[in-house]
């Protein structure tokens, strides 16, 4: 199930702002009270951070919905859990009960483990997005604007309008953006810079050191972080924005848009390149084996069984799936008897 947190103002603008700080308070909450370990001081002590602030009961509620993400990156981390408790109880004996909470909502937070569960696994993200999915998913949904947007797996996106703008913000992943006619204009927010357009479809996908954009009608204005010269990217055109500028990219190996239509299309592709694409579609390891790591794959794969697409890539370059766990998988050559 997608989710999605609608917002009374339509649009998540009169919502709290979620900080980080907020948000791994929650999760180590969460941690203390899911343990088995929580006395009923706890839960009290818990109920009173809740109420303190309408972030922190915000931070609590979203947190609940976000079962699927918390329980596969605390599932990556299992240490962190009792690594945090121990550490917590053994301070609690030396402390005040006054003292002792500012332990569990502030000092033990700053364990490395507990920063790469909320940051690496998109828990921090998730929780202050207005729109949301997990990891295989995607969804359409029409904005306060009656623009429509689809997210593609595991991504999230803030959306702020106002009577004189609109801004949607990624957060993470990649979104697909058709825009209705506003006189308002339209931003779109990432870390190495913003777009704005009045009308227009385009495709939004952020990577670890880039963002990649995509126009599919109309033109877009991009503006990079650092120079903040403004450049058009027109339909038909992609590219990788950095924080100092555009570089044009090839869209004809791969249609990065059609994700929308649930399906990959690819010519001429190497097959490593091909399978980084699919694992964003499912939990776990996919690779192939260095011999057909360069292997030219062409074809059209459908994304609601990645399995599939797997086997068919495998019978592609005269291989097949090899699976060592139910989340690792590797393309190998055929093993004859």
């Amino acid at each position: 199930m997608t989710h999605h947190r609608p917002n009374p103002s339509g649009a998540g603008a009169n919502a709290p702002s979620l900080t980080e700080s907020v948000i791994k308070t929650a999760i180590a909450w969460r941690i203390r009270l899911e343990s088995g370990l929580a006395r009923p001081s706890d839960e009290q002590a818990c109920r009173h951070w809740r109420d303190a602030d309408p972030a922190h009961e915000l931070a609590w509620q979203r947190l609940g919905k976000l079962d699927s993400v918390f329980h596969d990156a605390a599932g990556k981390a299992p240490a962190l859990a009792r690594t945090t408790l121990h550490r917590t109880d053994e301070e609690r004996r030396r402390l005040s009960r006054r003292q002792a909470l500012c332990v569990i909502t502030g000092s033990a937070l700053g364990l490395s483990s507990l920063g790469w569960l909320a940051t690496d696994q998109g828990v921090l993200q998730h929780l202050d997005a207005d729109y949301a999915t997990r990891t295989g998913e995607r969804h359409q949904y029409i904005l306060q604007d009656r623009s429509r947007v689809w997210l593609n797996t595991d991504s999230a996106i803030k959306v702020r309008f106002n009577d004189g703008e609109r801004h949607v913000h990624l957060s993470r992943g990649e979104i697909h953006l058709h825009t209705d006619t506003d006189a308002r204009p339209l931003q779109v927010h990432f870390p190495q810079g913003s777009l704005t357009t009045l009308g227009t479809r385009f495709l939004v996908r952020r990577e670890q050191d880039h963002t990649l954009l995509q126009v599919i009608e109309g033109d877009v204005m991009v503006r990079p972080r650092l120079t903040g010269a403004p450049a058009q990217v027109k339909s038909g055109q992609v590219f990788r924005v950095s924080d100092t500028g555009l570089t044009a990219v090839d869209g004809r190996r791969f249609d990065y848009s059609a994700w929308v239509e649930g399906i990959f299309s690819v010519r001429n592709m190497p097959l490593a390149e091909l399978l980084a694409e699919l694992s964003r579609y499912r939990t776990g390891i996919l690779r192939c084996d260095p011999s057909l790591q360069t292997f030219l794959a062409s074809g059209v794969y459908q994304l609601n069984d990645t399995g599939l697409a797997l086997e068919a890539m495998a019978r592609s370059a005269n291989a097949e799936v090899r699976y060592f766990t139910r989340w690792w998988a590797e393309i190998v050559p055929v093993q004859n008897a």
